[in-house]
């Protein structure tokens, strides 16, 4: 009696042998636990353009991803109406180097009033296919005038058979 429905569609297009396009749209609804019968409907449109070069350039290659979502949201106090944006890209520098940059942006939930947004810049390095490091600055800037600057450091490994090499 409680049911949360969820669905996505994507469309795929390759432009030659070294660039290609993704779309999608993902819609989900469902009660949101507020009160007994309020709901809450979301929905995000997303772009993803890849450009690899097979000749030439092998280790240069760059992705763009976009995303816009937003939501309406029943709650005791009335309905909250949000939406949220990001952009970032990828750029492959050298054979195991990448950089990267990212803004976003995204209402509250229960207050769309209220507003935070942000800015990040990566710097990855790939030792090998099952390895990768990354270091991350964030800065954002939360609704309520709070600014924060963040610094991450990411290490990532696989350990042992995985699905493009069944040992």
């Amino acid at each position: 009696s409680d049911l949360t429905s969820n669905g996505q569609y994507r469309i795929f297009r390759d432009f030659g042998d070294d660039q290609n396009l993704e779309m999608g749209f993902s819609y989900a609804y469902g009660h949101n636990g507020t009160s007994l019968t309020n709901t809450t409907a979301l929905q995000n449109a997303h772009l993803v353009y890849r450009w690899k070069p097979l000749q030439g350039s092998p280790y240069r290659s760059f992705i763009l991803r976009s995303e816009y979502f937003w939501s309406q949201r029943e709650q005791p106090d009335g309905t909250q109406k949000a939406q949220g944006f990001f952009v970032g890209g990828d750029w492959q520098l050298g054979r195991r180097w990448y950089t990267g940059a990212r803004y976003e942006f995204s209402d509250r939930a229960t207050n769309a009033s209220l507003r935070d947004k942000g800015v990040a810049a990566t710097l990855t390095f790939m030792p090998s296919e099952f390895s990768m490091l990354r270091a991350e600055y964030r800065y954002r800037e939360y609704a309520p005038g709070i600014k924060a600057s963040e610094g991450f450091l990411q290490i990532q490994f696989a350990i042992g058979a995985h699905g493009a090499h069944p040992f």
